[in-house]
């Protein structure tokens, strides 16, 4: 089968992005031929990979949200007559939906979701003025809620019911990963979707190991990650655990504010900040890790980094938040705590590390390690040959 595969980003960093790769690795060793199409820095052109360069100025990269990106559109009408796709997939094309969704009519198309944007104009899925959860879909509460700005909330909502429309009438079947994603999607009136959730590259048969104290946060540092209630956390689980240590892998723009806000807490001898970090390279980190902790404020649909953590038998502590409950059962493979709380974040980590629950720690990496077996990456492949064949 002839698979081209539509991305928005051409990148080695980040959780959608290692799914792709983890997709397209497992359908070329099934013999299928898949062809990556994405926008990124430069321009690529090789056999199985091409990527149009995305125009530098700011002003035109947001214009060709609303509109059409005439390079990429003309290279992706090309590439289509020529590879003569079987299947198109769809993954996150948001920024240039109409540069994507014009040219496939009257292809099979599929299209995996990975986060709320398709049902939140912010991509959120919360309030950003209480953080409070948000029943989804676009109006006036954007604006209210301080989720979209005013003076362009009629371009916003343009925007949003283009992506409505063509989605609807151009791509014949959906997947995500978490059942909650699902519902929220029928509630918008979209049809035809699967769920089956993502799957960690290998698992690692290593024991769990308390004794380091280490705490490991993997994500990009921005506000909707949490990063900052983690390092408020922190600060408490200091004070009973005085040879705890967090590493902070990722970057992004509150990299600089969460450093300062270490540094005022008299935490930076404890937290490290690696920066990025190739996806490649991260493995030791989860090996050094005790515990990983995903702790959110926006709606998270499927994080990568708790298949990852999982398969390494690390325990994850992460927030009530999307899917994040359709993977971590309280007290089984790790705990459910409520999202911008870090006294309850810092009493789960507490209740894992203390010398005292020892066998308990135990426990809950056998069971991280064993949930990980249930997300198989031939199962996962499986799935996709199956949802392409309906088509």
């Amino acid at each position: 089968m002839k698979i081209l595969m539509l991305h928005g980003h051409y990148s080695d960093i980040g959780g959608a992005e290692v799914v792709i790769n983890n997709q397209i690795a497992g359908l070329r060793e099934r013999g299928h031929e898949v062809l990556l199409f994405c926008f990124g820095n430069k321009d690529i052109d090789e056999k199985n990979l091409i990527v149009i360069k995305e125009p530098e100025s700011d002003f035109l990269k947001y214009v060709y949200q609303f509109l059409v990106n005439p390079k990429g559109y003309a290279r992706l009408k090309q590439t289509i007559k020529s590879f003569k796709p079987d299947v198109i997939h769809l993954h996150n094309i948001d920024k240039h939906i109409l540069t994507f969704l014009l040219p496939v009519k009257n292809y099979k198309t599929f299209r995996t979701i990975y986060d709320f944007g398709i049902v939140c104009p912010s991509l959120w899925g919360v309030c950003k003025d209480d953080l409070q959860v948000c029943e989804q879909g676009i109006g006036i509460k954007c604006v209210k809620h301080g989720c979209i700005n005013p003076f362009l909330y009629p371009f916003y909502y343009y925007l949003f019911k283009i992506k409505y429309y063509f989605q609807k009438k151009r791509v014949h079947g959906f997947t995500t990963a978490t059942r909650l994603l699902k519902k929220y999607m029928q509630n918008e009136g979209f049809n035809n979707i699967s769920v089956s959730p993502y799957f960690a590259s290998k698992q690692y048969y290593i024991p769990g190991n308390a004794k380091g104290k280490q705490i490991l946060f993997a994500g990009r540092l921005e506000e909707n990650k949490g990063c900052e209630s983690l390092i408020h956390a922190f600060n408490i689980v200091i004070k009973s655990i005085p040879v705890a240590m967090m590493t902070i892998l990722g970057f992004g723009s509150q990299e600089i504010k969460l450093k300062s806000l270490s540094k005022s807490l008299n935490l930076d001898g404890n937290i490290i900040f690696t920066g990025s970090v190739p996806h490649k390279d991260i493995a030791s980190y989860y090996l050094d890790s005790s515990v990983v902790v995903v702790p959110s404020i926006w709606m998270e649909n499927s994080p990568v980094v708790i298949y990852e953590a999982l398969s390494f038998g690390k325990p994850v502590i992460a927030t009530n938040r999307g899917g994040n409950p359709e993977l971590i059962k309280n007290g089984y493979n790790g705990f459910v705590v409520n999202a911008n709380n870090p006294k309850e974040i810092a009493n789960a980590v507490i209740n894992l590390l203390n010398e005292n629950h020892v066998e308990l720690y135990r426990k809950i990496a056998e069971n991280a390690l064993l949930s990980s077996y249930r997300y198989d990456a031939d199962k996962y492949i499986d799935y996709l040959e199956m949802a392409y064949g309906k088509l």
